[in-house]
């Protein structure tokens, strides 16, 4: 029997990545094995699989997990979806680990954020029997910084769900409300922060707003660390900040834009890179090995701190038609390497074997 950590699936309304993968990959596994995994949550799932359910308020994983594998021997073979491990736990237990950005940008992270990180990274790779992986991005990380065993360390990609599209008629209504016309705006979706480097995409925008002053620039998402300067510097009338926004209005927004542009100074994967080729738009992408794995030649690579390559980039797909058909020609090739049926195929056998 395969133990399954769901504390992370469908716990909140503004998901991240990590719940996302929490989400579709155990729905996946639910489909494909459904006699041979247990989830253990504080909630009750649904999913028509066995559950324990063990309510709790605070510390689930580091308290009411342990104590549960404590005192339950059957729980033999955990699977943690996240990269916190119960410091109880049965000695077969398989991780995932997303990514280390805490290491490349620590000033993105408060003190006890980061400290948490850390250890809990540093418990994972000392103690779990297997480690799963997204990138080789994250693999090379974990070997870098952390001595980790390659040989325990298995790279499976994320996968991509096709999202439902809205409507012509919310369509129309959304964009009004953001005040926005199809194809005249440049779009980023993630957290307002510094190790995300919307800054250097402001600054970009800012390059070329007065020459194309019907263009604007929509940025999506919470705010993170660094937000109130970065927020303060997109005070400008083309810019709008939409706060996080959910999944009716990203697809609105994914279909409708003129460009998707992702700046980021540090990714394990880079889930919303799969979104923008969903939604067949074109990219640009910060010169970044998650990015370059996943994207290839469908994007235009700058580099990071280069608002000027940035703003020539941004001028460019505004002016070339036949360039932003390119880049978004292969978009349905690549996303068949990424489903989350492959992912839960991939991930199946590490955790039965």
């Amino acid at each position: 029997m395969i133990y399954i950590d769901a504390s992370r699936y469908n716990n909140t309304e503004q998901k991240t990545g990590v719940e996302n993968y929490s989400y579709f990959l155990i729905n996946e596994l639910a489909k494909l094995a459904p006699d041979d995994i247990t989830l253990i949550s504080p909630r009750k799932i649904d999913l028509p699989v066995r559950q324990i359910i063990m309510p709790f308020k605070r510390l689930w994983t580091q308290i009411r997990l342990s104590w549960e594998i404590l005192k339950n021997k059957k729980i033999d073979n955990l699977f943690i979806p996240s990269h916190i491990m119960p410091i109880i736990h049965p000695k077969k237990t398989t991780i995932t680990i997303h990514d280390v950005a805490f290491k490349h940008y620590p000033e993105g992270y408060g003190l006890c954020s980061r400290w948490y990180l850390d250890f809990g990274t540093k418990f994972a790779v000392k103690h779990a029997k297997r480690i799963i992986v997204p990138s080789a991005v994250t693999k090379n990380d974990l070997i870098h910084f952390y001595k980790a065993d390659p040989q325990k360390i298995s790279v499976i990609p994320l996968g991509y769900s096709a999202a439902r599209h809205p409507d012509s008629k919310l369509t129309i209504s959304r964009l009004k409300y953001y005040n926005l016309e199809p194809k005249k705006y440049f779009l980023y979706i993630g957290r307002i922060e510094t190790k995300k480097n919307t800054g250097t995409l402001i600054k970009a925008f800012k390059e070329i707003s007065d020459e194309c002053h019907d263009i604007k620039l929509v940025l999506a998402g919470k705010p993170g660390v660094g937000e109130e300067q970065i927020l303060e510097s997109a005070k400008h009338k083309n810019i709008i900040v939409t706060g996080y926004i959910g999944e009716d209005d990203k697809q609105i927004l994914l279909n409708n834009c003129l460009c998707f542009v992702f700046p980021s100074l540090y990714e394990g994967f880079g889930l919303p890179l799969l979104e923008a080729m969903g939604a067949r738009v074109p990219i640009i992408a910060s010169q970044i090995p998650a990015s370059y794995e996943i994207a290839k030649e469908n994007a235009l690579f700058f580099k990071p701190f280069d608002a000027d390559m940035l703003a020539r980039f941004m001028k460019t797909i505004i002016d070339n038609k036949e360039l932003r058909e390119n880049l978004t020609s292969l978009h349905s090739e690549t996303l068949k390497k990424y489903s989350w049926k492959n992912c839960a195929k991939e991930t199946l056998p590490l955790l039965m074997t």
